[in-house]
């Protein structure tokens, strides 16, 4: 039997604004993807031994609430939904990870109730998209969340990250008969601070259409296997964090790729990938190589 068909898409919530947003597009994916959707809350450590037991009851009464106005609400999106609930006691961000090794996908809000005020992205957000095991969906908050938004934008650089990728983009651009926007920030302008010569138009201009015929070979392989989909590649003279989060200002998804294994043994994003989660207000979908 194989065991990958029975992964569930994994929520992890706090009730907030930004898990209800994480849920509704929770929900619509697990539909998509014929999965189930498992609920997760976890359940802070509360220290203090016998004198801590009414904070005790007080969190794990909470995350029975949590979960239960959860699962209701998914409900009433989509009745048909197999909806599972885990209430783990410790961190949220470990629980996540712990549980993306059986998940399909993990979705996240954007920010939690315990994030700094004025803070753009959680800490737990952040820390799932750099560390679980499978692809991850970082959803925000949208006052404008009733938008038709109309394109899958992804981001490329050339490397395996980039093609996974890439590969997921067109798929979701082909399922959803989407438009595909390919982005490639230019090198001269990431570097351009650093070095004085590439403020030379003529080498500009050199770099740009190397970039540009890159990532055109990049992109030929899945243009072949999906040739429904409508794909516009772009490379921008403009730092990659930019170039991404402009083309995706009204994107239904925008997908990164995360950098790959670090120093530490854990999967962690580079700042093109930590810089986008911080800026984009549309969903962000961070992918490792052995998803794509």
């Amino acid at each position: 039997m194989n065991t990958t068909t029975h992964r569930p898409v994994l929520l992890g919530t706090d009730g907030c604004e930004h898990s209800t947003a994480a849920l509704e597009w929770a929900v619509a994916e697990a539909v998509r993807r014929d999965r189930d959707l498992r609920v997760l809350h976890a359940v802070p450590v509360t220290l203090g031994g016998i004198h801590a037991l009414p904070a005790m009851e007080h969190q794990e009464a909470h995350a029975e609430q949590v979960v239960s106005e959860t699962t209701e609400r998914a409900h009433r999106l989509a009745p048909d939904l197999t909806v599972t609930t885990v209430r783990p006691v410790g961190d949220a961000a470990a629980s996540l990870v712990h549980e993306s090794r059986t998940a399909d996908l993990v979705v996240v809000g954007a920010r939690g109730r315990g994030a700094v005020a004025g803070a753009f992205l959680g800490s737990t957000s952040l820390h799932v998209a750099g560390h679980a095991h499978c692809p991850v969906a970082v959803v925000r908050h949208r006052a404008d969340a009733d938008t038709p938004r109309t394109a899958v934008v992804v981001g490329v650089d050339g490397s395996g990250n980039a093609d996974a990728a890439l590969g997921e983009a067109f798929r979701l651009a082909d399922e959803r008969g989407m438009p595909l926007v390919v982005v490639h920030g230019s090198t001269a302008a990431t570097v351009g601070t650093h070095l004085a010569v590439v403020d030379s138009p003529e080498l500009r201009e050199r770099i740009a259409e190397y970039e540009r015929s890159s990532t055109e070979h990049a992109v030929a392989g899945w243009r072949q296997k999906y040739p429904g989909v409508d794909v516009d590649v772009r490379v921008v003279d403009e730092h990659p964090v930019l170039a991404l989060t402009d083309a995706a200002a009204d994107a239904a998804i925008l997908v990164v790729g995360s950098r790959g294994l670090g120093g530490f043994g854990g999967l962690v994003l580079g700042s093109v990938g930590q810089g986008v989660l911080h800026r984009a207000q549309c969903p962000v979908l961070v992918v490792r190589p052995e998803s794509g």
